[in-house]
């Protein structure tokens, strides 16, 4: 979350904060993908009128020490290939285009000609197909390695939107 001292948003955690606080949130900030894609917590955070963004959007950077090493890669993934050349599109162009279409706003560290190509995702709809086939993506892997930070009593990933 773009707040001091709050890193992220699951329905528990807001329940036991002060309201005044939740009331005054706009924005929720979660790793989100297309191998990771949030739909519950992306219909709780409409319901509150909180909108949601996502890092980590395009999967990950391997090379870093924070990401874990043993996930696959996002932007290899075939189904998400294989939608990408049906609508002649880059593989992270569909992966952030399937964050925007359900309103959530997505972010990309990109560089090079990759920044150009990724403002390139409004002119193109992914059908309805193609976003359920996109969401049977989903496996719950996070590439951020988050470890030092399960001992926090807010911890939030020992938990699901429905707790």
């Amino acid at each position: 979350m773009c707040c001091r001292n709050c890193w992220n948003l699951y329905k528990r955690t807001t329940s036991r904060k002060m309201s005044s606080f939740w009331e005054l949130l706009c924005l929720g900030l979660v790793e989100c993908h297309p191998y990771l894609n949030q739909t519950k917590l992306l219909e709780y955070c409409k319901s509150k009128d909180i909108a949601m963004v996502a890092y980590a959007a395009l999967g990950s950077n391997r090379g870093k020490e924070w990401i874990k090493k043993d996930n696959p890669v996002l932007l290899e993934d075939p189904v998400l290939n294989s939608i990408a050349e049906k609508h002649r599109r880059t593989p992270a162009q569909v992966a952030l285009h399937y964050q925007l279409q359900p309103s959530v706003l997505a972010l990309a560290k990109s560089f090079n000609k990759r920044i150009q190509e990724n403002f390139q995702v409004f002119d193109f709809q992914l059908t309805p197909e193609d976003m359920k086939i996109l969401d049977g993506l989903n496996r719950n892997i996070r590439y951020i390695n988050d470890s030092m930070l399960t001992s926090y009593p807010d911890y939030p990933f020992f938990m699901t939107c429905s707790n």
